[in-house]
């Protein structure tokens, strides 16, 4: 093997290829190219030529290959990179047959043409017609030559034209010889090689851009060309397929893996994402064709954990939520007219307009929530960042981590970097800490050194971080009598109970006020205006179907307030049609079946008057139940939740 100018890397690498006399050819000529491109010689050819082409690449990329005749289709056919084959041309063979013609002993001297693959049929023409008495060889492959020159001996040829390993057979076997390929031909394939391996370079060095960005991605990304063979990949996309990259260049894409067949793309259909199943992992797969001049030249896939996505989507909703302030809520949201919400929507603008924190009270359900977002919105901090968190959902450990954040390596398992706690987070803003009730008492303690000196220490360090920021608390709890009982420490009781507002129960505010919070519900999950937009397209019959609900349910107390009241209007949107007879009016019975609550009887009453009454209205919905069940008792007392004898009971009364 011989290597030239090998230490210009900015160069094309060209390997000529041949041994023999074509090979001296190659070398002589090769001169001139020396400062276009890098050049090696390999004086070698068919198998031997292949191995020692992949060696030398494997140490040095090679942009393109020169060779000749019966080795040039031999390597192109097993070496994946561009072959410069040196041509037979019309001319250099009619100088090569008169040379050959030259070296006989007279004109009745034989001339053999030994050539790659069948006998020409030009050249038979062309020796009938001017009488040459020329013979045609075929030569595939170096066992033939030696079966090639006996033939030539056997055909009475004195002067051959072959190719460089017959024609040095034939000098040896006492015949004159000249080498098929002349002196121009192969410098147009030394032209054609340098053509060639420009192209070459120039596109692998795009694939090495390619390939640079396909290593930036966490997607599993390959690109394929338009036999759908893999030509750039990235090592998530090697991980899935379980091979290492450089293996699987060349492959086709849809042998290693049937189920991201490229077929659609290569055709031209623009990507669209469908779920795969690729070994014992599900991803969401996209396909798409690349084009290069109009011309669709491969198609790339794209394959991604759905895992990566739903964090990918939980980061960006919660990052969205915190550059909207995090507060949906208003105060005008806080629906009813009862006495006790006309109260609370005096007292709440009051307490808004304040910095002072703020505890409110009242039942699981009631809108504490509500409230406290509605506050912040009509606060000087409207536009600051609401933060909120719920004491009892979280662990001590991880509630303190939450609040308060942590240094690096402050416990095992803290996040590199640090982690930043909501009473940061909530800086200039307003921290709501919902369930107040249920903080352990270590954490009651730090939350009172931040209430009274304004600053927060984060667990791990050493140096406290001044804070901005308002909180409000809310509970169900009766916080006086936990300080009474030692479960909360009184001087935080104080502390956040400097302005207290009371959130009333829903059976409190009274009957009006569910039937104007329930349409306000409905209205908010059928995305509308307002409730009077439900006479206008058509939602008027849910409206009333609502009310026809609710009507039944006078004597139900709301133990889940205004998060029932919300799955009640949930269930009605779900199933309002199965409520319905054929004619539209309420089914009692399917009624029954759906909101069971419906059947709860009157409260006791106090005195002969009332408990008149309430045995009327007892008895009224005795009657409703069995005329929505056709008379069945077994089935009313399912509905009424009693036994045979007490509905027997109750008709004789």
């Amino acid at each position: 093997m011989f290597e030239a100018n090998l230490e210009t890397s900015t160069l094309p690498h060209i390997v000529t290829v041949g041994r023999h006399r074509v090979g001296r050819v190659m070398q002589g000529l090769a001169g001139p190219w020396a400062s276009q491109v890098r050049l090696s010689h390999i004086g070698a050819a068919f198998d031997e030529a292949v191995q020692a082409v992949q060696a030398l690449h494997a140490r040095r990329p090679i942009d393109a290959l020169v060779a000749a005749g019966a080795s040039g289709a031999w390597l192109r056919e097993r070496v994946d990179m561009p072959v410069a084959i040196v041509e037979v041309r019309g001319l250099d063979l009619l100088q090569a047959l008169r040379q050959a013609r030259e070296r006989t002993r007279g004109q009745a001297g034989r001339v053999g043409l030994v050539s790659f693959g069948p006998p020409s049929a030009e050249v038979a023409q062309f020796d009938a017609l001017f009488g040459l008495g020329l013979a045609q060889f075929a030569y595939r492959g170096p066992e033939d030559a030696p079966a090639c020159v006996q033939q030539l001996l056997a055909a009475g040829v004195e002067a051959v034209v072959a190719p460089g390993l017959v024609a040095d057979l034939a000098e040896q076997a006492g015949m004159a010889s000249v080498l098929l390929y002349s002196d121009a031909a192969v410098r147009q394939a030394l032209q054609d090689a340098l053509l060639l391996a420009r192209q070459r370079r120039a596109e692998r060095e795009r694939q090495q851009r390619l390939e640079s960005v396909l290593a930036q991605l966490q997607d599993g990304v390959a690109a394929v060309d338009a036999q759908g063979r893999i030509r750039a990949i990235n090592a998530h996309m090697a991980a899935l397929l379980g091979s290492p990259a450089a293996a699987l260049h060349g492959q086709r894409l849809a042998q290693l893996a049937p189920a991201l067949d490229m077929r659609a793309a290569l055709a031209g259909e623009e990507g669209s994402e469908d779920v795969v199943q690729l070994a014992a992992r599900t991803l969401v797969v996209r396909r798409a064709p690349m084009r290069e001049g109009g011309q669709i030249t491969g198609a790339l896939v794209i394959c991604r954990d759905p895992a990566v996505i739903q964090r990918a989507d939980r980061s960006l909703r919660a990052s969205q939520r915190q550059r909207s302030v995090g507060a949906r809520w208003q105060l005008q949201d806080f629906v009813g007219s009862s006495p006790a919400v006309d109260g609370l929507r005096t007292l709440a603008p009051t307490c808004a307009a304040s910095d002072a924190t703020v505890l409110i009270q009242g039942d699981s359900g009631t809108g504490k929530e509500l409230l406290a977002q509605g506050m912040h919105r009509a606060s000087a901090r409207a536009s600051q960042p609401f933060l909120a968190v719920n004491c009892a959902a979280l662990s001590e450990s991880l509630l303190e981590s939450e609040l308060f954040g942590h240094e690096e390596g402050a416990f095992t398992g803290a996040r590199r970097g640090g982690k930043t706690g909501l009473i940061e987070a909530a800086h200039t803003g307003t921290l709501f800490l919902d369930e107040i009730g249920d903080m352990p008492l270590a954490l009651q303690s730090r939350l009172l050194r931040v209430l009274q000196e304004r600053e927060v220490l984060r667990v791990g360090a050493t140096v406290p971080v001044p804070v901005d920021v308002r909180v409000m608390a809310a509970t169900h709890a009766d916080l006086a009598a936990q300080v009474e009982r030692g479960l909360f420490r009184r001087d935080l009781f104080y502390r956040l109970a400097v302005l207290r507002l009371k959130a009333p129960s829903l059976h409190a505010r009274g009957q009006a006020d569910v039937a104007m919070l329930a349409r306000s519900l409905l209205t908010r999950r059928l995305g509308l205006a307002g409730p009077e937009a439900l006479d206008d397209d058509g939602t008027a019959p849910l409206a009333h179907l609502l009310d026809a609900v609710l009507a039944r349910a006078t004597h139900h107390r709301w133990p889940g307030n205004v998060r029932e009241l919300d799955h009640w209007v949930e269930r009605l949107l779900a199933a309002h049609s199965y409520l319905q007879d054929i004619r539209g009016r309420l089914d009692t019975h399917r009624l029954l079946e759906l909101f069971p609550e419906c059947a709860a009887p009157p409260p006791p009453a106090e005195n002969g008057h009332l408990q008149q009454a309430g045995r009327q209205a007892e008895l009224a919905h005795l009657r409703a139940v069995l005329e929505s069940v056709q008379g069945d008792q077994r089935r009313a007392c399912e509905i009424l939740g009693i036994s045979r004898a007490t509905l027997w009971r109750r008709m004789k009364k």
